[in-house]
């Protein structure tokens, strides 16, 4: 049993997360051992634990109470270059080795409701391979692609459950050709691989979670993914491909609305339809994965993150290159409020969409909580400089 479960249309709900449906008008018994049972030390609680969690560069990861406002060590690493997140787990990479880290908050997603829990963090461990790693996150399992650091790579699949008993658990590992730019993108049931030609990524294979090959689709270059409500999304040089619910077998491809320009990363609310992304020619596209249909537009100065919210009001928040948050239509572009900058900062800002604010996170040590709103800022936080996932979602 995953984590948690993204909505992607209420049958793939279960799709995803490996449950049969129950009868009508019964829920879902939950599995022996799953995120819906609590362990010993885990309390469920009233309202998600949101919290920001930082890896400092001396390896000491943080974590923010985003209700309280009080800090806490949680583990200690060895440095890494940098993080990723799935809502629990935090994953920091660096050359040889990718370190697992339960930050002990987490949502489970129960189909018509949901549950919160806050329970002890810990250090899970380390998957190692050759070179520099590459993470995405997915709700049954995680994938891992080594770039070989000039030598064969390696692409792993780790199942996600199992983490939460201190454990890893490789679904697969198998050689893959050294690629910079290499993926191993987790769906419903084992994972897209990039695969090489001509020294450059060309496709995206299916291997199942037994590492059995299957079908590939086109995807030249490919550099992004996220899951959303509808699928799983990549990044491709000409367009995307989106795995409806997950599956390799509902493959569609979505061209770019220019033919002259791409995005390589998206950004939005978890479990939501629409994703933003900044192109590479400056332009900021949004893709509603229901509609199947992009929207471009560009902001009036440079923007350096952009993030869809989701919401029925279709906010999507941008930050500019002097500091400003700003709020805007998602269809149109359009500005709704303006938060003044406190300066530049100093690196790319990390944006965390919820339902009604934004958490804006600069790895200088700031973050700021903006209402859609209205543009205000709800909280201001100090953080350690490094590098910061949101968890408890």
């Amino acid at each position: 049993m995953p984590r948690r479960l993204t909505p992607v249309a209420l049958a793939a709900v279960l799709i995803l997360s490996g449950c049969a449906p129950a009868p009508s008008g019964a829920e879902p018994a939950p599995a022996p051992g799953s995120d819906a049972v609590p362990a010993d030390g885990v309390t469920e609680l009233a309202a998600p634990a949101l919290h920001l969690t930082t890896l400092a560069p001396d390896g000491a990861v943080s974590h923010l109470d985003l209700a309280s406002g009080r800090s806490s060590t949680i583990a200690r690493i060895a440095p890494a270059d940098a993080v990723a997140g799935d809502g629990r787990y935090l994953f920091a990479l660096r050359e040889g080795s990718v370190t697992i880290v339960d930050s002990g908050a987490w949502t489970w997603n129960h189909g018509d409701h949901v549950h919160y829990y806050s329970g002890p963090a810990r250090v899970v461990g380390d998957v190692e391979g050759p070179g520099t790693p590459t993470v995405v996150a997915g709700e049954r399992s995680v994938g891992i692609s080594f770039d070989g650091g000039g030598g064969p790579g390696e692409a792993v699949l780790v199942k996600v459950a199992p983490l939460a008993d201190g454990e890893i658990e490789e679904l697969f590992r198998r050689d893959a050709a050294a690629a910079a730019a290499g993926m191993v993108v987790p769906l419903a049931y084992g994972a897209w691989v990039t695969e090489v030609a001509d020294g450059r990524v060309a496709r995206l294979r299916h291997v199942d979670e037994d590492g059995v090959a299957g079908e590939a689709v086109r995807c030249a270059d490919a550099a992004g993914s996220i899951a959303t409500a509808v699928g799983v999304v990549v990044a491709c040089a000409d367009g995307v491909v989106l795995a409806a619910d997950g599956r390799p077998a509902q493959t569609e491809r979505l061209d770019y609305p220019a033919a002259d320009d791409r995005v390589r990363a998206f950004s939005g609310r978890e479990g939501r339809p629409s994703v933003a992304a900044l192109t590479d020619g400056g332009a900021v596209w949004v893709l509603d994965t229901r509609a199947r249909a992009w929207h471009a537009w560009r902001a009036a100065s440079a923007v350096t993150a952009v993030a869809a919210v989701g919401d029925d009001a279709d906010h999507v928040v941008a930050v500019s290159r002097s500091g400003e948050v700003r709020v805007h239509h998602g269809t149109t572009g359009r500005l709704l409020s303006t938060v003044a900058a406190s300066g530049a900062p100093a690196h790319v800002p990390a944006l965390f969409p919820e339902q009604r604010q934004t958490y804006v996170v600069d790895p200088a040590g700031a973050a700021l909580v903006v209402d859609h709103g209205s543009g205000a800022v709800l909280a201001r936080f100090a953080l350690p400089d490094g590098l910061t996932v949101l968890t408890g979602r």
